[in-house]
């Protein structure tokens, strides 16, 4: 079993470096699990984190990359979002690794 040292507490993690208990998640275990990865969040990252929190919320999924991209383009600057820039963001799999970050379990749809 992996896990996460931060500030002196153990939070206990998937063996694919998700949380088990999603009311561990913070802002700084987030950017924690991103250093791990070796990703820098920006504000494109904490949009993505967030979105999938929110769908993850309502509809007890992950979005799909398609729906994403559409609510990139809607909702934040980034007026050319592709998901190559979601694999720009997020190099390992933009889903799954904003997934990672926002708390939630790895999506069921992952081969990996």
């Amino acid at each position: 079993m992996n896990r996460l040292e931060l500030d002196g507490e153990t939070i206990q993690l998937d063996c694919d470096g998700h949380l088990l208990d999603r009311r561990n998640w913070s802002e700084p275990v987030a950017e924690a699990l991103a250093r791990r990865d070796h990703v820098r969040l920006g504000e494109l990252h904490w949009w993505m984190i967030r979105f999938v929190q929110q769908h993850f919320d309502a509809y007890g999924t992950p979005p799909l990359m398609r729906a994403t991209v559409r609510t990139m383009r809607r909702e934040t600057a980034c007026e050319d979002a592709t998901s190559r820039t979601l694999y720009l963001l997020f190099p390992d799999g933009p889903i799954r690794l904003a997934c990672r970050y926002a708390g939630l379990p790895k999506p069921e749809s992952c081969i990996e």
